[in-house]
């Protein structure tokens, strides 16, 4: 493996033999392009290029899951994609999967969570970064990941309800759960097998945020930002005007 930060914990439940046999097998993820310099690293494809790995408040790589076994029938293992061997978390059978970091890690001095994720087939999935104590969690939207394919995911932070030190809002996470708080796994299955990576704290303006799709009236001539709302010629970044993205 071209990664050289500590692997993670596999959560030890047995899989049937089936569920480990792609019919897919993934591409390289897309390039992630945010300047080292300014990232949080928890997990990355290019560790090359994203050496830096976030610290939790013990000194602890933020990608040394501690096991968390709730009754998930899931299994999570390290893995190459793409023809590069670009490294992935895969996971395998998700049923609901905390994550749980060895101790706390502080994202105050960051806005967004970038993940890239890539499931074998269509699924919904949101997440949740939360703090045990004093019990503070936020909730993602609700995202479509369309089978086979990558989907480049920012979480906006800023909109966490995060406890105040010193007259400071934190950004302070102990767990991080994919799915078990919005999708109904019963009526909308996840994926057998999911890649993820690039799991990239930041503050530069990314292309869309919390998945939100902007959808204005077609040829109304309105000139919108990524949050849907209407700006002027004098608004400078990506915007949508009848249906199409410009950057203005």
């Amino acid at each position: 493996m071209k990664f050289s930060t500590q692997s993670f914990v596999a959560v030890a439940i047995a899989v049937t033999s089936c569920a480990n046999v792609l019919a897919q097998t993934p591409a390289a993820p897309p390039a992630f392009t945010v300047d080292p310099a300014g990232a949080g690293v928890i997990y990355a494809a290019d560790q090359d290029t994203y050496f830096e790995v976030l610290r939790d408040k013990d000194g602890n790589p933020a990608n040394a899951w501690a096991p968390v076994v709730w009754g998930q029938k899931c299994v999570i293992s390290d893995d190459e994609v793409g023809e590069n061997g670009e490294a992935a978390i895969r996971i395998d059978n998700l049923d609901f999967l905390p994550l749980q970091f060895k101790s706390t890690v502080n994202l105050s001095e960051y806005r967004f969570l970038h993940i890239d994720i890539w499931p074998d087939s269509d699924m919904q999935l949101d997440f949740t970064l939360q703090n045990w104590w004093p019990g503070e969690k936020h909730v993602s939207a609700i995202y479509d990941l369309k089978g086979g394919q990558w989907t480049s995911i920012d979480i906006d932070m800023s909109t966490f309800p995060w406890g105040v030190k010193n007259g400071e809002q934190e950004r302070v996470v102990n767990v991080f759960k994919l799915g078990g708080e919005k999708v109904n796994a019963d009526e909308h299955p996840y994926a057998k097998t999911i890649y993820m990576t690039n799991i990239i704290a930041h503050n530069e303006s990314p292309a869309g945020v919390e998945g939100v799709t902007i959808k204005p009236v077609e040829g109304n001539g309105i000139t919108y930002n990524l949050f849907g709302i209407p700006v002027g010629d004098d608004y400078k970044g990506i915007v949508i005007r009848d249906g199409k993205k410009y950057i203005q």
